[in-house]
Parts: C-alpha cells; sequence; structure tokens
C-alpha cells in the first residue's frame, strides 16, 4: 500500500467557530498543494461546515477512504462537457 503526504489539516479539538476560519485559511493558504486532507472526526456539524467552505471555494469533497467517514479530501471537480 502506498502512502500519500497530503497536507492535513486536523479539527479535534476546535470549535466550530474556530474551524469554519481554519479551513478556509487552510484552503486558501494551500489551493496550489490539492487535494487537502481535512479531518473532522466524527461531528456532523464540522462536516457540514467544511462542505459549506469546500462549496463556497468551488472545490470537491470526498471521503479519505471508506473505513474512515471522519477524514475528507478537498479536490478540484471535474467538469465534463
Amino acid at each position: 500500500m502506498t502512502k500519500t503526504n497530503h497536507k492535513s489539516l486536523d479539527l479535534h479539538g476546535s470549535t466550530h467557530k474556530e474551524a469554519k476560519i481554519l479551513i478556509d485559511e487552510f484552503i486558501i493558504k494551500n489551493i496550489n498543494e490539492l487535494p487537502l486532507e481535512v479531518i473532522t472526526g466524527n461531528s456532523v456539524d464540522m462536516l457540514e461546515i467544511l462542505k459549506k467552505i469546500v462549496s463556497n471555494h468551488n472545490l470537491k469533497l470526498i471521503p479519505s477512504n471508506s473505513f474512515n467517514l471522519g477524514s475528507y479530501l478537498v479536490t478540484m471537480p471535474l467538469y465534463i462537457d
């Protein structure tokens, strides 16, 4: 199995208010290094915050893997005409 080296943001211990700022700044700072990993843990609220911010940046969100639904990759959307 190959290990990938994505830049990662772990939101464990962050408040919802802090998470909004951290996620936005993380994406802006690292936009040229996609995909980016964001670890939300099992918080449904953190996931909703992440989804909204990713959408605001016109990016796509996918689970990092099917076994850990508390970790997501922020990627470029695929546009097919």
